[in-house]
């Protein structure tokens, strides 16, 4: 019954990227200039979002949502362990994401990527990263919240990776605060987390999409920790890699690894 429930939910999910992706194309041949589109875009994600999380049986705890107050816009940093990252964090805040070429190559994922408004950057060519750098300080300085995932990849929840930093420097360049947030995924079908369960909402490695997610929506619940951390502001002095290492040691703070079955 649960499989059967899981396989309902997942026609859902897909009937309402199909409103999405209407939605979005007729707003595309409204709406002119890149950055309104991109700024609408994601608010436009985020009822989208709440109604994902309400369908798949994700319930988001946020902690620490005063360290927003006073941000108007800045640029978020966080760990990453799953697709499903995405949805929680943009249930709460409006935000401009940015994510690899490889994604953007991924069947329907990399559409709904292109659509709710992400920035690509292909993190193998050292070469462009001035050109990407001065994309994120762009959006930035026109008043957009944009989260990157440092770590470059997403991981199965047992260390953080080392946060990279060049994409750092677009806070430097346009003077917006770093805002750390750390994720933690707590329970599974209603009982905590563990090395066997997190396979059913965390996304590593070579896993597939589809199949994922149907394992997702049968998995009876996930609860998850949203833990916003205080901002780093930042100078045209600010060192890169000091601004990385301080948002890391701010997220794994607060970090809990998946313990061992």
């Amino acid at each position: 019954m649960r499989r059967l429930l899981g396989f309902v939910r997942v026609l859902v999910v897909f009937a309402s990227i199909g409103i999405f992706f209407i939605q979005m194309f007729i707003f595309r041949f409204i709406v002119r200039g890149r950055w309104v589109r991109v700024r609408y875009s994601n608010q436009f994600m985020r009822p989208y979002a709440a109604f994902a999380c309400l369908l798949l049986k994700l319930k988001v705890n946020y902690i620490g949502a005063e360290n927003l107050e006073g941000v108007r816009n800045g640029l978020f940093v966080s760990n990453h362990l799953s697709y499903m990252d995405v949805l929680a964090f943009s249930k709460k805040v409006g935000t401009c994401f940015i994510t690899s070429t490889e994604i953007k190559r991924t069947p329907m994922l990399g559409l709904i990527c292109q659509l709710a408004g992400c920035l690509f950057v292909e993190r193998r060519n050292k070469l462009n990263i001035h050109n990407e750098v001065s994309e994120l300080r762009e959006g930035l300085q026109v008043g957009l919240n944009i989260t990157i995932f440092p770590e470059a990849t997403s991981t199965n929840g047992e260390q953080i990776l080392r946060f990279r930093r060049p994409l750092f420097v677009s806070a430097i360049d346009a003077g917006r605060p770093v805002v750390p947030f750390c994720i933690n995924y707590r329970k599974v079908g209603g009982k905590p987390i563990n090395s066997i369960t997190r396979d059913s909402i965390m996304w590593y490695g070579d896993m597939d999409f589809f199949p994922h997610l149907m394992d997702l929506a049968s998995c009876g619940g996930v609860e998850v920790d949203i833990h916003f951390l205080p901002p780093i502001a930042t100078t045209l002095e600010t060192d890169a890699a000091e601004l990385a290492e301080r948002a890391q040691r701010a997220v794994e703070s607060v970090f809990i690894p998946v313990p061992k079955a």
